[in-house]
């Protein structure tokens, strides 16, 4: 009995195309015995996954660039480019960027370094585009925009250190990390800018949350006895 390469299906040795997902039977012919009759199996799920990557994100830049003739066709009815259009163009080529580093397309530094500056780029676009009585750019944005790369980089090393142990324990132990450094370094942004000096309130309340957890998980990881351990990694599948 032959079997599909693609899908693995038992077939017929008769049939010339497979009736789950019709790929193509190879005629192999007859064969001595000792020989191999029919071909491994052949795993297309990477190509199809890829080739499936690629429709979507060519119809999401498409609908971009859809967007982008909109934004200029109302541009040449109205003219002189109004705010609004100026912003709504911006952000359209900002979604073209963050879509392509969002699939991945680029080296995993040259995408987070995309995201970055175009995150940047965006909000410094639309904070020349008005009157601000605020310089929200320079006071929050670049600040927090800047703690959230270096954060995010700093979790990513830390995970390609620590992948290899439990993912169940240190996983939620990095998130809760990067949480606690994020929220730390937003209150302490926002409380420069609006009281003149650094004030923690609301990260205080998440550090203590968060390294409560934290101090549990590593607890049933590190001082829990064997057999917990292995009730736990039964119970959780890890």
């Amino acid at each position: 009995m032959a079997y599909c390469p693609k899908c693995g299906v038992e077939v017929d040795n008769d049939v010339k195309n497979c009736p789950l997902c019709g790929f193509p039977i190879p005629d192999i012919g007859e064969a001595g015995s000792g020989e191999r009759r029919y071909p491994l199996a052949v795993n297309t799920y990477p190509e199809d996954h890829r080739e499936r990557k690629n429709k979507i994100f060519y119809s999401l830049e498409i609908l971009c660039l859809a967007m982008l003739c909109v934004g200029l066709v109302l541009e040449l009815v109205f003219g002189n480019f109004s705010r609004g259009i100026r912003i709504f163009l911006a952000a359209d080529v900002a979604l073209a960027c963050y879509l392509l580093f969002a699939f991945g397309y680029l080296r995993p530094w040259l995408n987070f370094i995309g995201f970055y500056l175009t995150t940047l780029g965006l909000g410094y676009f639309i904070y020349r585009s008005g009157v601000n009585p605020v310089d929200w750019f320079t006071c929050y944005l670049l600040p927090i925009a800047t703690l959230a790369y270096l954060d995010l980089n700093l979790f990513l090393f830390i995970y390609r250190k620590n992948r290899r142990k439990n993912q169940f324990i240190f996983v939620p132990v990095t998130i809760l990390g990067f949480t606690i450094l994020l929220t730390l370094g937003i209150d302490a942004t926002v409380s420069y800018n609006l009281l003149g000096h650094i004030s923690l309130r609301w990260s205080l309340i998440v550090l203590v949350s968060c390294m409560a957890i934290i101090v549990v998980l590593m607890g049933l990881y590190y001082g829990a006895p064997e057999k917990t351990k292995a009730y736990l990694k039964k119970k959780l599948h890890v």
